[in-house]
């Protein structure tokens, strides 16, 4: 199956039949839960992500695997409008926290879920070495699975990158319930979606703009706008969507 690789993100993502040249047997890393241990304890899928995280006993460097080096452009330039809901916002699976340190805001606190204990560490340090003072009180990470999180309140805003694409495709129609759980009503879903092709296997695996709609509207969202993302502001050196979801 078709692997994140610990080289550059900007090498494009193989199609099936390169896959097993795609990275080196030494750099191979584990993917998700299988569908027949997706249910497993969180414990069982920290251990996964962590040895992705620990590949060869060695953290994983920025830049290499899905790690970007920065958020995404595109988010940064959606920020910029200023039409996203302030209050509450949750990031699952944001590695480094880059989408983090960019969403929080005096009027915006953000979550970080992580179930990997060296994410979370390396997100804790690259938010304290941030320049951006909001990151001291409305950045927060905390070991959690998304599945089986239960906030306090509902969340309104979400930002989803790399994360769908990292799950077994077997439990995409629960991801989609569990964000229609989490998101107050008005509340907005922004979902990154990549990477986009027709290879098979992953992680990371295949999405596509349709594939994202056809799991979310069904379950108590509507589509605001959808934007091809530049190429100029591609995070991962292969193209992007930006779409965004309201909750009704």
């Amino acid at each position: 199956s078709v692997m994140w690789a610990l080289a550059r993100v900007s090498s494009p993502l193989p199609r099936a039949s390169s896959a097993r040249t795609f990275a080196p047997a030494h750099a191979r890393i584990p993917s998700r839960p299988s569908p027949s241990t997706a249910a497993a304890p969180r414990d069982d899928m920290a251990t996964d992500w962590e040895s992705m995280w620990r590949a060869g006993g060695e953290t994983l460097q920025p830049g290499q695997a899905f790690d970007a080096s920065r958020c995404e452009p595109s988010l940064v330039a959606l920020l910029e409008t200023g039409t996203l809901p302030t209050g509450r916002a949750l990031v699952p699976g944001c590695g480094r926290g880059y989408a983090v340190e960019a969403l929080c805001s005096r009027e915006r606190d953000v979550l970080e879920l992580e179930v990997s204990e060296t994410a979370k560490r390396e997100a804790e340090a690259y938010l304290a070495s941030s320049d951006k003072p909001e990151t001291k009180q409305h950045a927060k990470i905390a070991l959690d699975d998304f599945f089986a999180h239960e906030p306090a309140a509902k969340y309104d805003l979400a930002f989803d990158s790399t994360f769908l694409c990292a799950i077994e495709p077997s439990r995409r129609k629960e991801w989609a319930s569990k964000y229609a759980s989490l998101i107050r009503p008005g509340g907005e879903l922004v979902s990154n979606v990549f990477p986009n092709g027709d290879f098979e296997g992953g992680p990371p695996f295949a999405l596509s703009p349709k594939i994202v709609a056809d799991l979310l509207i069904p379950v108590g969202f509507e589509a605001v706008s959808l934007t091809e993302t530049p190429e100029t502001q591609w995070a991962r050196g292969r193209k992007e969507y930006l779409y965004r979801f309201r909750r009704t």
